[in-house]
């Protein structure tokens, strides 16, 4: 998949999309192109201890507290998240979504992402 299309939000995957400073609006856009009527967004913690301006690069050093496991970025260069670009990009997919008669779900216990509907399970 090339990610350097323009910022917006691709209802195909055949041609360019954007990363919208996150791959999970990545995997928004291919949910999409696949028919999914309901996504659901397990683990998007939307916080990220870092120290620098958004987008800056950087190589990670010592382990990441940021992902799911201590080596993720450690030692390789990484940018800083964007959170505001994130959420610029997941305001763009809900309503894309719901323009389509489809939803996206924040199921992440205590994320601090306030863009989509939150849901639980018992």
């Amino acid at each position: 998949i090339n990610t350097s299309g323009s910022w917006t939000f691709h209802h195909s995957i055949l041609e360019k999309i954007n990363e919208g400073y996150t791959v999970t609006y990545v995997a928004m856009q291919i949910a999409f192109f696949m028919g999914f009527k309901n996504v659901f967004l397990v683990g998007v913690d939307h916080n990220f201890q870092q120290i620098g301006n958004p987008n800056e690069q950087q190589e990670f050093i010592g382990d990441d507290v940021n992902h799911f496991h201590p080596d993720y970025f450690k030692g390789m260069q990484w940018h800083l998240a964007d959170l505001e670009g994130n959420e610029a990009s997941y305001s763009l997919a809900r309503h894309q979504f719901h323009a389509f008669g489809r939803n996206i779900y924040d199921a992440t216990i205590d994320g601090k992402l306030n863009i989509f509907q939150k849901i639980s399970t018992p």
